[in-house]
């Protein structure tokens, strides 16, 4: 026992000495601190091969202090604060990433648990990094940052529940339909759950201690409340970090957030840059195991499609899903140039799906290179941000720009008259249930469908033992309850596009230059393809 604390003690004491001086270094030559810490586990990784499980559980404590300080930062003043546009717009370019990364992997071949691993990794950029270059390029106060803020507050939300998600799809070694919909159902309830009776206890208690003007006391009670909720997401079979989320929002209610901030910070400092040595760590361990040397082109070629794919799915993703929301070509363009990098949450995930022995073990490290390249990309995309803007403004046909200043005028109209007349605001409202509901209906439909055709098998006596055409009755079945519901959205969005045009466009100066009709049909175009974009999801 002596001799594996002694062990333990030196290797700490290694990766702690080698990651300062590193840190030093990047921090000298203005470079992402995440890859500094990379860079010395990867550098310390052979060297402390015997006390590799030991790090792995400080990297667990990691994962639960970054979790829960990014719950103290989101509350629902915040949220609320977003804007309903900017959070459709981040919910529908989370859901077209998840959606080009899923397909990514199975054009590489992999499995389709595999290809949602993949989809999940891509799908939330890198708070850390993004920032960190906004801040370097001198335009943090602009409108597009601030945008940019936007969409990843967003995604730290989502990456929180998707990295639950991931969790339960990692254990059970693969993707049911079934499965899925009862995992994300019971995920729903327990956050509910933990608001509704959180919110009337958590803030109350951490007021109270607050009050005794004590910092000891209030550190150890909110850690003791994260780390009590972590215990509790475990039990009932969800991630820890979902747990750790959830009390950290409950907690940033109480008057005294700012205070429970600031005495959390070293603690998840110091873990959270373990967390990301240890992934270093692994990942060269996984390297050297893999002896990925012998033949590189396995490892070298997908990292480098993974890369490209995710750049340019990035960029299209964020510049369709800010434009269709109301926020201009430019600003549009300009948040998907600067969204282009995954890492703190992607790497995470990696992390749980390396505990899989069924998933690829090259997955990991992959993951780690890409991380590394986009976090070297994202400052000077940022920096070159206008320059690519004006070069574009030049090589788009004219009638593109006209197309955008219409989509642009109205529905930036359109959300400031929906904030003033309540008859638009209610008649958007009820379009905008009524597409959700039958969205929701082609979905389930879909899903009950997957899991169904699965085990037909097991209700092929219905029909005499033949399970074809038990699915052939399934799938009908299943096209006479979607048709109706997507007739049904496509006449409501056409609805929403009339009243959009026409109400929108009143009052305004160039409202007869450009005409209703015009304005009209190209929102029609608009719409179309942001079904096609959803359909692309669902049918992945």
């Amino acid at each position: 026992m002596a001799d594996l604390q002694t062990e333990f003690v030196m290797s700490m004491a290694l990766v702690i000495a080698v990651a300062a001086v590193i840190i030093v270094l990047f921090h000298r030559f203005k470079q992402p601190l995440i890859l500094g810490y990379l860079l010395a586990g990867i550098i310390v990784g052979p060297l402390v091969t015997s006390s590799r499980e030991s790090v792995e559980l400080l990297a667990r404590l990691g994962i639960i202090l970054i979790t829960f300080s990014i719950g103290l930062e989101f509350n629902f003043k915040k949220l609320r604060a977003l804007g309903i546009t900017v959070i459709a717009a981040a919910t529908l370019e989370i859901l077209l990433m998840i959606g080009f990364g899923f397909q990514l992997g199975l054009a590489l071949g992999w499995t389709s648990l595999e290809a949602t691993l993949l989809g999940a990794i891509l799908s939330v950029g890198s708070t850390m990094m993004i920032v960190r270059a906004l801040m370097e390029s001198g335009g943090f106060e602009k409108e597009r940052a601030r945008l940019v803020m936007g969409l990843l507050i967003v995604e730290d939300f989502a990456a929180v529940l998707i990295l639950a998600s991931v969790s339960g799809l990692v254990s059970s070694g693969g993707i049911d339909p079934g499965q899925l919909g009862g995992l994300l159902l019971k995920m729903g309830v327990f956050v509910a759950a933990a608001f509704v009776f959180g919110l009337a206890v958590v803030p109350r208690l951490v007021d109270y201690i607050g009050k005794q003007r004590s910092g000891e006391l209030l550190i150890v009670t909110v850690l003791g409340l994260c780390f009590a909720m972590a215990y509790f997401s475990i039990a009932i079979g969800f991630s820890e970090a979902i747990g750790a989320f959830v009390m950290g929002v409950l907690i940033s209610e109480s008057r005294f957030a700012s205070d429970v901030m600031r005495k959390v910070e070293p603690v998840r400092d110091i873990f959270g840059a373990i967390f990301f040595i240890t992934i270093g760590i692994l990942a060269i361990g996984m390297l050297m195991e893999l002896d990925i040397l012998a033949n590189p082109s396995t490892f070298i070629i997908p990292v480098v499609i993974i890369t490209v794919v995710f750049i340019l799915a990035k960029l299209f993703s964020c510049t369709l899903s800010t434009f269709a929301a109301g926020f201009g070509a430019r600003n549009a363009i300009g948040a998907g140039l600067s969204m282009v990098a995954i890492g703190e949450f992607s790497l995470m995930i990696a992390a749980v799906a390396a505990t899989n022995p069924n998933i690829r073990p090259d997955l990991y490290p992959m993951i780690v290179v890409v991380t590394t390249i986009t976090a070297l990309i994202v400052p000077y995309s940022v920096k070159s941000t206008e320059d690519i803007i004006r070069a574009i403004e030049t090589k788009t046909p004219r009638s593109l720009v006209i197309l955008a200043s219409y989509l642009n005028l109205v529905m930036r109209n359109l959300r400031r008259r929906s904030r003033a007349s309540r008859k638009i605001s209610n008649e958007m409202r009820n379009n905008i249930s009524s597409i959700l509901v039958n969205i929701v209906i082609v979905i389930s439909v879909l899903v009950g469908l997957g899991s169904f055709v699965q085990r037909a098998e097991d209700y092929a006596y219905l029909v005499g033992g033949r399970a074809d055409i038990l699915t052939l009755l399934a799938v009908t079945a299943s096209i006479v309850l979607i048709v109706p519901a997507m007739y049904n959205t496509w006449v409501r969005t056409i609805r929403f596009v009339e009243v959009s045009t026409s109400e929108a466009m009143l009052g305004t100066r160039s409202g007869e230059e450009m005409g209703y009709q015009a304005t009209a049909k190209a929102l029609r175009w608009t719409m179309l393809g942001l079904y096609l974009a959803i359909g692309f999801v669902i049918i992945s």
